[in-house]
């Protein structure tokens, strides 16, 4: 049985702390039957952890996303002990991002390594962010990664980073981006993109499809992203369900229960 996934939400939010369990419920009777939560930080990873061990189609990735790094670096021993509670699938959000801060990139880059440390050491898919950093997002990986699977949350990057991401076989996992009408570029990469190596997500409660514009992004939106990536990709809707569900089996395993058996 497929269905579809939401491999990318933040539904520990404080936007959703007055319905979240309808929100969960509409995704639900949308056909969204499994929703990744990356963590942002220490504190979002134990909200995430709470909230896997409550909702059965929540499972959760653990990381502190660069935007929170400062002036020192995240207990990450704190982090590494989160790896052991049911339902944690993942390593992320994390990653580089300059658009909002130059004066921590070194503390960044550490924190990333330590990021992908875990992600090998624990044998657990890395969610990767990038923002005005791709040269250097890709330079680390290159000198780090071995063997985990890659996948680059809502990818927006240039063709030339592209090109280097599919060459290193890394997946990419869309968003309501795609449908923004100033999201031309970015569409002619995704066609490029082999159907193996395709993703979806939301990242509620932020970048809603251009359908719901304006609205708080929540996980019952994806369908409008899915067909939308169905129409440019001229494939039928279904079709792309089975081929992304295949992916998420692949890259995170079919997880049935929050005891990680797949």
């Amino acid at each position: 049985m497929s269905f579809w996934i939401d491999t990318h939400a933040h539904l520990d939010g404080q936007e959703f702390d007055t319905d979240r369990e309808e929100v969960i419920r509409r995704a639900e009777e949308t056909g969204i039957l499994r929703i990744i939560n990356a963590a942002s930080s220490l504190s979002s990873c134990q909200k995430t952890l709470r909230l896997t061990a409550q909702y059965p189609s929540l499972l959760a990735a653990i990381g502190v996303h660069p935007q929170e790094i400062k002036e020192s670096l995240p207990d990450f021993s704190e982090l590494e002990g989160f790896l052991s509670f049911p339902g944690v699938i993942a390593i992320g959000e994390t990653g580089l991002d300059y658009y909002w801060d130059i004066e921590h990139i070194a503390n960044q880059k550490e924190a990333f390594r330590i990021h992908i440390e875990l992600a090998e050491q624990y044998h657990l898919p890395l969610i990767v962010h990038s923002r005005s950093s791709d040269s250097d997002l890709i330079a680390i990986c290159r000198q780090r990664i071995k063997s985990v699977p890659v996948v680059w949350h809502c990818f927006a990057g240039d063709e030339s980073t592209f090109l280097q991401a599919l060459q290193m076989g890394y997946y990419f996992s869309l968003g309501g981006v795609i449908t923004f009408p100033n999201a031309r570029r970015l569409r002619e990469f995704i066609r490029k993109i082999p159907y193996e190596k395709l993703l979806i997500e939301t990242d509620s409660p932020y970048l809603a499809p251009q359908k719901k514009r304006g609205k708080r992004n929540e996980p019952s939106f994806l369908i409008h992203t899915a067909e939308y990536l169905a129409q440019l990709l001229s494939i039928p809707l279904e079709d792309l369900k089975e081929k992304i569900f295949q992916n998420y089996c692949d890259v995170f395993g079919d997880m049935m229960n929050k005891g990680g058996e797949s």
